[in-house]
């Protein structure tokens, strides 16, 4: 299992068209999240981990 640390002051600024931001926003309403930083870091922290662990079953 990895582990990711995102250090504070290490920041990242996207930019996401309206329709995904309505779509973030309507996992807020239901409760899934509590903000857009919130999903998009487990959106960041997936994908990275979905990577490394292809690239290990590549070796």
């Amino acid at each position: 299992m990895y582990q990711i640390d995102i250090m504070p002051g290490d920041l990242l600024h996207i930019r996401i068209g309206k329709g995904l931001k309505k779509e973030l926003q309507k996992l807020i309403d239901e409760g899934i999240f509590d903000n857009q930083a919130e999903i998009t870091r487990e959106a960041i922290r997936d994908l990275i981990l979905k990577y490394r662990k292809m690239k290990e079953n590549d070796k």
